[in-house]
């Protein structure tokens, strides 16, 4: 029975350990440049749409692209987003005192607001201790109702490439259950990866914990566009040239792929000139053993002129995916009116059948741990 009890200490002295040292990845930077990156965002109960954007201070716009949904309406905005669901938040991600973090985030202190319930609010991505040091929240300055906080956001840059390619980092706080291994799994990457973008000794995260997760992306660095630069990660799309055109990245081959995003806004110059093209199309003669393709391409854009070209190759080998006309409507994901199907990384455990001595057994590791707590703030 002693031994017992004294595992059971063990164990909620280990877990107040686990829960104070959590780690996140910090960033050292020189530069001014801010890059693309992303935040995981479990949301934390049920929330419309616009309510997630505004309390991270971003557009609803670019809170859909980032989730690939498409088309944009207006009544994606009042969208119910049910609690525990994961929405990939965009931020820009600057250097800030020597470290990345984003500091442009603010909030309004509420009547009935702690700093643990704030920091529950962001889903974690920002602890209540980040609260109080950015804030000097303290025995003498404490929270006030109406009072604004700065929320130091993580985020990371790492020069946008890993291992050669173009890759944006997204934050995220591990949850319970889950390892290096499950969050490898559902984001496309290995555990190695990640031990090493987090400086990692070991493949042990713990809940809590905020790992940046790589995502491949795709690059106009080499498409020779005039005054203008994208990176968009994969399973993404961006808007641009004042939302008329939308570019994805094609998970395939990670190449952006930009056609007119028929979104009802005022658009010209869609169509190449000496050609019957718009920006998107291509036209393709096959002879043997070959064919000629003729595209119509995306440039960038110039005060209020979207710029394109015709572009001609020959192939010996046809490519694949030549049938795309940019008169087709782009397909879409289909919304139930009462929840926004944006995925997790990785879902959440389900509960297991507990038995009687299993539930004993937890409520005297709670009281263990409540005694604790207690002890330590005496």
């Amino acid at each position: 029975m002693r031994s017992h009890i004294q595992f059971l200490l063990g164990l909620a002295l280990f877990s107040i350990i686990c829960l104070v040292q959590t780690k996140s990845i910090i960033e050292p930077c020189s530069s001014s440049d801010s890059c693309f990156s992303l935040l995981s965002f479990v949301v934390p109960w049920d929330s419309k749409l616009s309510e997630i954007a505004s309390h991270f201070q971003v557009n609803v716009s670019d809170v859909l692209a980032a989730n690939s949904i498409f088309p944009i309406s207006q009544k994606l905005s009042d969208q119910i987003i049910r609690s525990k669901s994961v929405v990939k938040i965009p931020t820009s991600c600057p250097c800030v005192d020597g470290i990345r973090r984003s500091m442009s985030t603010n909030y309004t202190v509420q009547a009935s607001d702690t700093l643990e319930t704030i920091s529950e609010g962001f889903g974690r991505l920002v602890s209540a201790d980040q609260l109080a040091t950015v804030n000097s929240i303290n025995a003498t300055n404490r929270l006030t109702n109406g009072g604004r906080l700065v929320i130091p956001l993580p985020c990371t840059c790492l020069n946008n490439v890993r291992n050669g390619e173009t890759t944006v980092y997204m934050s995220y706080v591990v949850r319970e259950g889950e390892s290096l291994r499950s969050i490898a799994s559902g984001s496309k990457t290995t555990v190695s990866d990640l031990e090493a973008i987090n400086g990692l000794g070991h493949a042990t995260v713990e809940p809590g914990d905020i790992i940046a997760v790589p995502i491949a992306a795709c690059s106009s660095a080499t498409l020779n566009w005039y005054n203008e630069s994208l990176i968009v990660p994969n399973g993404s799309y961006a808007l641009t040239a004042s939302r008329c055109i939308k570019c994805s990245c094609n998970p395939t081959d990670l190449r952006l792929q930009c056609y007119p995003s028929g979104l009802p806004v005022p658009c010209f110059n869609l169509q190449c000139k000496e050609s019957n093209l718009v920006i998107g199309d291509q036209h393709v003669t096959y002879f043997k053993p070959g064919c000629n393709v003729t595209q119509c391409l995306y440039r960038g854009h110039r005060g209020g002129k979207i710029l394109r070209s015709v572009s001609k190759s020959s192939y010996l080998k046809c490519p694949e995916n030549l049938t795309y006309n940019a008169a087709s409507p782009w397909p879409s994901i289909s919304l139930n009116p009462a929840i926004m199907p944006f995925g997790a990384l990785s879902p959440y455990p389900s509960p297991s059948p507990v038995s009687d001595a299993s539930m004993h057994t937890a409520q005297v590791s709670m009281e263990l741990l409540l005694l604790l707590l207690w002890i330590c703030f005496l």
